[in-house]
């Protein structure tokens, strides 16, 4: 549980293109339309000022900026309302996924659905179409429920220039007893620090995909139903610093090594300790953190199945849902932006000629009725075609769809000479081949495990 961002990036004002080389590479918004100048803070008119803004023209390509544009996010811009939104759009369209994912798997819950009711436009302040869907918003907490934009390495986001995108950074989202599974959609955020769904309904495993989300520092899922154990792949979190799973009682196993060690005191830190109390002053505050005010910091497993156990293997490398994501998110982007200059080009061309008439021609003196009649007297009566025999097409058994996709793949098997099995689906994408991560091969074998893919011979 973070704390709310204090006054300790009111100090950073960064230029537009060092804040785009710290925070997200290459992704500036309206570069040549807006300025530098930073973000206020006043909330006195601010639902005056967003809905102002968006009844603003939308920015047409020219506008938009050369970066922005040959990074193929134009498209995402124009097509998910976006022409004057915070929001990365590549994070927007994740959020979708994870709410269509949410209301799937709990089959249209009224407790998801109550959540999502803020998820429109700016939040009930300005909903969609009023506002364009923006849920970083101005201000740190964001605009819809449970989805935060705050500080990024660092960098206070709600205070950067306006020039540049927002990235979600807290999935904050705790006792609203939400049923259903951990959503592996969380997995497609990249830059997300915070994970806060304790005191809900959530049942299952716990998904391995967590384990790819680098800049994860808080994971907070104490008090769900959670079973079978840790994923080996969650030791690959190094920034992770507060891990709270108490009250799973059925989630056992060992704790991953590359976690958090167990749970120390913080509470004196950030209080006066009390002169009563024989242990004051005994707590070391130099493994206490700024950004929380939570009294313990480390891996709490209190009421769970583990006993503390640390898994004696290196976690094993996972395959990263976001990489993929993005990767088809910007392809698909780029050939939208082709696909609409394309049709830009199509529709110039069936603009028909402007026939001019000399100023030098004699007026006609030949009534409407006049040519009409003379029309009529040339048309010929052409006979009526005679039908074409119809020719029954032969229809073809249906293949199987999940064979088809695979039908001509390669055979392939893993370093230790087993068999990968295709297809095999990550995050709705159907793969035919190892997927590549970190420059090697991956793919599942027979038992659902990812296993290293042996070189092409």
């Amino acid at each position: 549980k973070m704390c709310a961002p204090g006054s300790s990036g009111d100090s950073k004002k960064m230029e537009p293109a060092s804040v785009t080389a710290e925070v997200t590479p290459g992704v500036v918004r309206g570069a040549s339309q807006k300025s530098a100048k930073p973000r206020g803070d006043g909330p006195s008119d601010r639902a005056t000022r967003l809905r102002s803004r968006t009844r603003a023209p939308h920015a047409t390509a020219a506008m938009i900026g050369s970066k922005f544009a040959a990074a193929g996010f134009a498209v995402a811009f124009a097509l998910l309302g976006a022409a004057d939104a915070a929001t990365h759009p590549q994070d927007l369209a994740a959020l979708w996924k994870f709410k269509e994912e949410a209301l799937k798997m709990s089959n249209n819950d009224a407790r998801w659905r109550k959540v999502f009711e803020t998820w429109t436009g700016r939040g009930e302040a300005c909903p969609y179409p009023e506002c364009p869907h923006d849920p970083c918003g101005e201000d740190w907490h964001g605009t819809w429920h449970g989805v935060q934009c705050r500080e990024l390495q660092g960098v206070a986001q709600w205070k950067l220039p306006d020039n540049v995108y927002r990235r979600v950074t807290n999935m904050h989202i705790p006792e609203w007893g939400l049923p259903g599974h951990l959503p592996e959609s969380l997995c497609l955020f990249e830059m997300l620090e915070e994970l806060d769904f304790d005191e809900n309904e959530f049942e299952g495993e716990l998904p391995a995909c967590v384990g790819c989300l680098p800049h994860l520092r808080e994971i907070d899922i104490e008090d769900n139903k959670f079973t079978g154990s840790i994923p080996r792949e969650w030791g690959n979190l190094k920034n992770l610093v507060e891990f709270e799973v108490d009250g799973n009682q059925l989630l056992g196993g060992c704790i991953p090594e590359g976690l958090p060690k167990d749970a120390e005191w913080c509470g004196d830190c950030w209080s006066t300790c009390p002169s009563y109390d024989p242990y004051c002053g005994s707590y070391d505050c130099n493994s206490c953190v700024s950004w929380t005010k939570d009294p313990e910091i480390g891996t709490s497993y209190e009421n769970t199945r583990l006993k503390g156990d640390r898994c004696p293997n290196e976690p094993n490398p996972p395959v990263c849902p976001w990489e993929i994501f993005k990767e088809e998110f910007e392809q698909q982007q780029m050939e939208e932006e082709a696909k609409r200059k394309q049709q830009q080009v199509e529709s110039l061309k069936k603009v028909p000629e402007l026939q001019i008439r000399s100023v030098e021609s004699e007026p006609s003196t030949e009534t409407f009725l006049q040519r009409v009649a003379e029309e009529e007297a040339e048309e010929e009566v052409l006979p009526e075609p005679e039908p074409e025999p119809v020719v029954e097409e032969e229809v073809e058994p249906e293949a199987d769809p999940a064979l088809g996709e695979c039908a001509d793949s390669k055979t392939r098997v893993t370093v230790d000479n087993e068999a990968c099995i295709f297809p095999f689906t990550v995050m709705d994408q159907v793969h035919c081949d190892c997927v590549q991560h970190n420059g090697e091969g991956w793919c599942t074998i027979a038992d659902g495990t990812w296993k290293k893919c042996a070189p092409e011979s």
